[in-house]
Parts: structure tokens; C-alpha cells; sequence
């Protein structure tokens, strides 16, 4: 099932989402949670972004398993599986963190409301919920680049 889209690896093509929408996502989160101004903005464009974030971060994960399945029998003997297993565990970090990410950041946009709005929690709840929402932000953020710098290591090894 995660394994090609129309020929192609779908973890070749699905992981640039990643890449991209996680950190996006991330600065969205941080800023709705810090800045109550721009929170009635941000809402939709935030929730949006943790939602996809959390999906392509899983999409990534379990396609990347299924290419690891395939490179490990068609390509063996020209893998570094010492990078590859690097990647590999620094992909399941990228996942789990990012679907942490992606259910703070909805009870956060759930909870945590804009100034005009009264917050249902209380300040405290809002203080706290806001500071796992950085944490899981920069946490998401943080494994997702390493994960995909070791895993530019699998494929570029010895080419560039």
C-alpha cells in the first residue's frame, strides 16, 4: 500500500511534504500559542498543517519501511545499511514525534482561544498546553531534519 505512486517510490515524493510542512506547521504552532493577537487568524492555517503534518510524517514512515524492504533485496550490496538503519530510527523518532506534535497542537487550537474569546482551561491550562506545543514543535522540527539529512546520507553516500 506505501510503496509506489504511479511508478515512483511514494517515500521519494511523500517526504518532501514532510520536510517542508513539518517545520511550517511548527512555526504556525508556536506562533498561535504565543502571540494570543494572531490566534484567530492562525487557527484554520495551523490546524490544517498539524493535521497534514501528522498524516505525510506517518505516510513517510511506513512508505520508507516498504522501500527499505525493497533496497535491502534489489540493492544490498550498494547500501550502507549502517546509514540506512541511522535513517531508519531517526524516521520512527520523525513519526512519533510528529503525530505528538499534530495532537497537542489540536487540543491547543481547541482549548487555547483568542483574547476576545474566554478560554474554557483558565490561563494556566493555556500556559501549559502552549509550552508542550512548543516543546513537540521544535522536538517534531529538530527529528525531522536530522532524519532526512541521514537519510540524503543513504542516497548521496560516495556520489557527491
Amino acid at each position: 500500500m506505501f510503496d509506489y505512486i504511479l511508478g515512483l517510490p511514494m517515500h521519494a515524493l511523500v517526504i518532501h511534504a514532510v520536510v517542508v510542512l513539518v517545520p511550517l506547521s511548527g512555526l504556525l504552532a508556536i506562533g498561535y500559542v504565543a502571540r494570543p493577537d494572531w490566534r484567530r487568524v492562525l487557527r484554520w492555517p495551523t490546524a490544517a498543517g498539524a493535521l497534514v503534518s501528522g498524516v505525510t510524517a506517518f505516510v513517510a514512515a511506513e512508505s520508507g519501511e516498504a522501500l527499505q524492504r525493497r533496497v535491502s533485496q534489489v540493492r544490498a550490496s550498494t547500501t550502507d545499511f549502517e546509514l540506512l538503519t541511522r535513517h531508519t530510527t531517526w524516521g520512527d523518532r520523525a513519526k512519533l514525534l510528529c503525530l505528538v506534535f499534530m495532537v497537542l497542537t489540536l487540543v491547543a487550537l481547541w482549548f487555547v482561544r483568542p483574547p476576545e474569546e474566554e478560554s474554557p482551561r483558565g490561563h494556566a491550562f493555556d500556559v501549559l498546553i502552549g509550552t508542550l506545543v512548543v516543546l513537540a514543535a521544535v522536538a517534531a522540527i529538530t527529528t525531522v531534519v536530522i532524519a532526512g539529512h541521514a537519510g540524503s546520507q543513504v542516497v548521496w553516500d560516495g556520489l557527491a
